[in-house]
Formats: C-alpha cells, structure tokens, sequence
C-alpha cells in the first residue's frame, strides 16, 4: 500500500459554495414535505419529548406500550422495569433544538403531533443538516479534483440524483447519520494525508462517538481508524503517546456506549434489538439474497437507486492508482456494511426507500467518478467524449426524474397502494406492482390522477378482477395517492 498521502486536489471558492447553498435551499423549500415521516423517528422523538418535559431517558410505560409491539420501538429493563428507546442517545438530542422551539412558541409540548408547526419545525431542522451535509460533500470531493465545479456537479448528484433525496427530506435519523459519517471519511482522509495532524484525529473521534450514539452498527468505522491510525504513527521515541492518543478516546467511547446499555438494557452488551421478537435472531437472514437485493432488487439495487456508482465502478482502477489509501476505506468500508447487513432478517429496512441501511457509508464509494467526471470534461469535444457524457447525463436525468416522483407523494404511498392490491385477489397485478422501482410506480399514480391512465398494475388488475373490484381497487389506489409538499400540495 502506497505510504505517501496524495498533494490536496482544490479548494471551493466563496462563488461555489454559496452556489450550492442557494441550491441545496431552493431544492429544500420546493420538496419541504407536508407530512411527518411515521415510525422509527416518533419513537425516536418520544424520549425528545421525555427529556424535555421529565428530564428522563425512559419514557412513560403507557406511551412505551401503546407505540408497538414489545422491543419494536422500546425496550423494557429487566432490572428496574423503565421502559427505554432502543436507539441512539443523539438520534434524539437532534431534534432537540426544534422540539425546545416548538415548546417555547407553544408553550407545551406533545409525545405525539402531527400538527403543521412541529412539522414546519422539522423540516427547517432537515434543511439545516442538509446545508452543513452539502458543505461536507464539497469539502470531501474537493480533496480527490482540482476542480471545484466537477467536485460541485458530483455533490448536487449524490444528493438529488440518489435516493438520498427522500432522506434529505424525511424526518428521519438517516440525514443525521449521512452528516456524520461524511465528516468522519472527511477528517479521516485529511488525517491521513497530514501524516496525524492531533486536529484531524480529534474530529475523526468525535465523528466516530456521534456515529456510535446513533447506532451501534457503526462500530464498523473502527477499523477505519486504526489503519489510517497506525499507517500515519509517528517515530518510535513518540509511539507510545501516539497510541495514547489514537486508542485512549476509543476506550472511553466503548465505556460510554457500555455505560449506556447498561443503564436502558441491563446488560453493557445488549443492543436492545433482540427483545422484538421480530429482531430475536438478527441475522438469520440470507446473506445471498440479501446480496441479490442490493444488487438487482428494483427497490433496493445500488446501481439503480446511486447511479453514480457506475461511473464510480470504471473509474476505480485509476483512483486506486492514484489514492490507495483511500479507496481502500471508502470502498472497503462499503463492502463490509454491504455484507453485514445483507445477512440480517431484514436487510431491506421494512417501509423505507431505497437501501437506507447503506446510505451513510455510500457516498465515499462514489469519489471514484470524479475522476470519470475530469476525463468526461477534458473530451467533450470529441465524439466518443460527448457521447458518454450525454449517456451519463441521461442517466442522472432519469434518476432525478424518479426521485422527483417519490418526492412528490407520500413516503409510504407505494406501501400503502401495495396493501391494497392485496385485499384483492389479484397475484398478477401485485407481482407487476412490486417489479418496478418506486419512482416510476409514483410516476404512473401521478399520471392516474391527473389524467385518468390506468397505471401497468391496474390495467394487469382489471384482466384479473371484475369490473366492479376493478373500479373499487382504482377507487382505494385514487384515495391513497396525496401529495406530499408543503407548497405544491397536488400530486
């Protein structure tokens, strides 16, 4: 492995950045959603609510109980009996500020509402983490392209052109773990390129122990940081407080998430996701189906829901050339949480879009196509060179065409047409419905209501049905087909 960390690439001047923060605003503002996402982020939100009004971890039993099932949202200490959110302590202090906000314009604060101010509220939140993620991507494709425009064209891709859109928008804790896992491949990269500077080592830990508040998975990361760590290790008369510091914070990390499961779970090595009974055995799941999912699924495939991962793919050899290191970790990173989730029960995230359990790992493994980008700019006058540049094109139009559908309707109208299709006898029509991505699905829900045009699951559906069911599943799919944005309220 090459031992010496690549000259820096550009650095984005004051045009560019306040360019893509005009855009990152005005994208924002026009997909801001008019519903709150359901699930996960309300349980999440729920020990928002208790540390504000009770100042308590735990959550009142009757709210515990009434959220789902045993260990769906919560989990019950078997020591004291409290009930306590399995997820992680910062998912919830992320919606602190607009929560406290919430609290002081109202002057009370709900466990559930759906009312349009804590939504309004939300949402700026989102905006938020979508401008400081915006300004990490820039400064992370800025290390790997001496031009500022390119690093710019592959940010606002990665965020519009990906599923990643509906995160961005999405009330939900993926943005906040997006945002943190980009700053940690960020300080990581630039700590192995100034050979251990103490600042870049520090933002990587803290990176690390906010990424590990979220979700114990991305212990993964460690590993991460113990190469890079060691590579960059300094002489031998100055090792030992080297490792000090590289392994000092690490342990206090491992004692703090320790102290914390103790304190919810009753155990320092419990997760709290096995008292679901649907979670009891996490990862008797097959690992080559999950495989398959990631690959092909056209609700789950990589390459469908990132396209730049094929560019990214052509262009590998030549960055790990250029970048050893680094594609090492970015790439290899994505392999290895690739593989673990792929052999968990449920690896396709239950009601969600896209691979969502990849997404914060997903864009380092990309960089790669900035070097397609750089090739692709230096032949636009040649016909093999704008050829594939028009190809490429087409290709992110057609994937921010069907992120534009997902966004416009609700976050689970795909699910929830699907649950209908099924109340009937219709096989057919179900398996048309479940084989196309969701983008085009919301694309033809959108075309049916506007114009009357039977999407391809419904015209499967009246060959299947009599005229009557048929009318009446139109009538159920019509009613589950709402727009979702703030401002542009139609479908």
């Amino acid at each position: 492995m090459n031992a010496d960390p690549a000259p820096p690439g550009c650095r984005p001047g004051p045009a560019i950045q306040a360019l893509l923060g005009v855009l990152v605003l005005v994208v924002g503002l026009w997909g801001l959603p008019a519903e709150q996402y359901i699930g996960d982020p309300q349980a999440v939100r729920m020990v928002t609510w208790s540390l504000l009004e009770r100042g308590r971890l735990d959550v009142p039993a009757d709210l515990a109980q009434g959220a789902g099932e045993r260990g769906q949202y919560f989990v019950q200490n078997p020591d004291n009996g409290l009930y306590y959110s399995k997820y992680g302590e910062l998912n919830s202090l992320g919606y602190l500020p607009a929560m406290a906000l919430e609290r002081a314009l109202l002057g009370r604060l709900e466990p559930f509402n759906d009312l349009a101010t804590r939504t309004v509220l939300l949402n700026l939140n989102n905006l938020a983490l979508s401008l400081i993620l915006a300004g990490l991507l820039l400064a992370l494709a800025c290390l790997f392209t001496r031009q500022p425009a390119l690093a710019l064209v592959w940010v606002l891709a990665t965020l519009y052109a990906s599923f990643g859109w509906n995160y961005l928008r999405a009330q939900t804790t993926e943005l906040l773990q997006w945002t943190l896992c980009t700053g940690f491949f960020w300080a990581l990269f630039q700590l192995w390129r100034s050979r251990g500077q103490g600042r870049w080592l520090g933002l990587v830990h803290l990176f690390l122990v906010g990424l590990l508040l979220t979700k114990a998975v991305y212990v993964l990361l460690v590993p991460c940081l113990l190469l890079v760590g060691l590579l960059v290790l300094p002489s031998q008369a100055s090792r030992p407080r080297a490792l000090v510091g590289l392994l000092g914070p690490l342990v206090l990390m491992a004692l703090l998430v320790a102290g914390l499961n103790e304190l919810k779970f009753g155990s320092p090595f419990s997760t709290g996701y096995t008292q679901w009974v649907r979670e009891r055995d996490l990862f008797r799941g097959d690992l080559w189906a999950g495989l398959r999912g990631f690959l092909v699924d056209p609700q789950r495939s990589l390459f469908l829901h990132q396209p730049l991962l094929l560019p990214a793919l052509v262009a590998l050899p030549a960055f790990f050339r250029r970048w050893r290191v680094e594609a090492v970790l970015a790439c290899g990173t994505l392999a290895v949480f690739l593989l673990f989730h792929a052999q968990t029960a449920n690896w396709a995230g239950h009601w969600s879009y896209g691979p969502r359990y990849l997404l914060a790992v997903l864009a380092p493994a990309t960089l790669p196509a900035l070097l397609a980008l750089e090739w692709l700019s230096g032949r636009l006058r040649t016909p093999s060179g704008a050829a594939l540049a028009a190809l490429l094109g087409l290709i992110l139009a057609g994937s921010i065409w069907l992120q534009v559908q997902v966004n416009s309707l609700g976050f689970f109208t795909c699910y929830q047409v699907e649950a209908a299709v099924r109340s009937f006898p219709a096989p057919r029509a179900l398996a048309v419905l479940q084989a196309q991505p969701f983008g085009v699905v919301n694309g033809q829900l959108r075309s049916f209501v506007r114009t009357g045009t039977f999407p391809l699951f419904l015209k499967e559906a009246a060959c299947e049905l009599s005229p009557e069911q048929t009318a009446r599943l139109a009538g159920a799919v019509r009613q589950r087909t709402r727009g979702n944005r703030m401002f542009f309220p139609g479908p």
